[in-house]
């Protein structure tokens, strides 16, 4: 059936015009009308659409948050302990010092500080990450300390004056101002087949033909050449502890020989495999290496203590 055309009378033209629109027309408003309908819908799918992503995000916000509130918590509690350790041991080194030197130490340089206050505006996940990597180290430094303060407190409180002579309680170099780099105990990276190695004692980096010290009373038990250690000195001090010096380039005592502490018994030289010139030291007792660092009491003040175990406790190469 044919729509019917729709007549107006015009009073001006006395005629009949007619208003039926046309399909074209007709085309155009039903599509005007079908986009901005399109654009309503769209507007209420989108606004339903972002209250659920919302919801949804702040969801698994709440979830993240509460896990890093329980690793904060849980390294603060292992920062505790870890704080109650660190003064366990300054009480240690008071009563190793107040028994050598009968005076109180200056421990200013062991107080706790705040290690945070650098990460203030950083992300959190940075800050936690890092300080978990940080606990973990200090847990294992702690440890070692614990036990080789015991041990040196052991024999501080079971000894009389005089047997402190025999224990090697300086460094064996003149190292004054600590101007020679010291690199230290430990598992570090060998410098021929780049493998990380157990380094039981330290390294002094210094120019050859620097005067070596014997760091305790003693005899010495081997002197001469050992593959590796180039030419080498051993000497044992008869109390548990035996003290060894290698890469030598010269050797100014003999098997057999009495020594005591401050006594020249070589110098600096960089025979066996040996990368610069150097001195290797090393301390056992009863058979097991300790760290040496931790027997410098009678050469070097808290601060200067304090300097020498943070420069020896860096990670690299070994020079033999």
């Amino acid at each position: 059936m044919m729509a019917e055309n729709k007549f107006n009378y015009n009073p001006e033209t006395l005629e009949f015009e007619d208003k039926t629109r046309s399909k074209t027309k007709q085309l155009l408003i039903t599509g005007i009308s079908v986009f901005i309908g399109g654009i309503f819908i769209f507007i209420i799918i989108f606004i339903a659409f972002s209250y659920y992503f919302e919801a949804k995000n702040a969801k698994q916000t709440q979830a993240e948050y509460k896990i890093l509130e329980e690793q904060y918590l849980n390294l603060m509690e292992r920062k505790k302990q870890n704080d109650n350790y660190l003064n366990e041991l300054v009480d240690k080194d008071k009563k190793i010092y107040q028994a050598v030197f009968k005076s109180e130490p200056d421990n200013s340089v062991f107080e706790i500080k705040n290690p945070y206050t650098k990460f203030l505006g950083i992300d959190i996940d940075a800050v936690i990450d890092n300080n978990n990597t940080r606990l973990k180290s200090y847990e294992k430094i702690t440890d070692n300390q614990k036990r080789e303060y015991k041990l040196i407190l052991d024999i501080v409180n079971s000894s009389d004056e005089k047997e402190f002579e025999f224990i090697p309680a300086i460094q064996p170099v003149y190292n004054k101002n600590l101007k020679y780099p010291v690199y230290g105990f430990g598992e570090r990276i060998d410098q021929v087949y780049k493998s990380l190695v157990f380094h039981p004692g330290i390294d002094y980096a210094a120019p050859e033909e620097t005067i070596v010290f014997a760091t305790a009373n003693g005899t010495v038990e081997k002197s001469g050449t050992k593959r590796g250690f180039g030419k080498r000195i051993i000497i044992n001090h008869g109390n548990g502890y035996k003290t060894t010096y290698a890469h030598l380039g010269d050797i100014k005592v003999s098997t057999g020989r009495k020594v005591k502490r401050g006594d020249k018994i070589g110098t600096i030289g960089m025979t066996g495999k040996s990368l610069i010139p150097h001195l290797h030291y090393e301390i056992h007792y009863k058979g097991e290496p300790i760290n040496p660092v931790n027997y410098f009491f009678l050469d070097l003040n808290s601060e200067e203590y304090y300097k020498i175990r943070l420069l020896s406790a860096k990670s690299g190469l070994s020079l033999d």
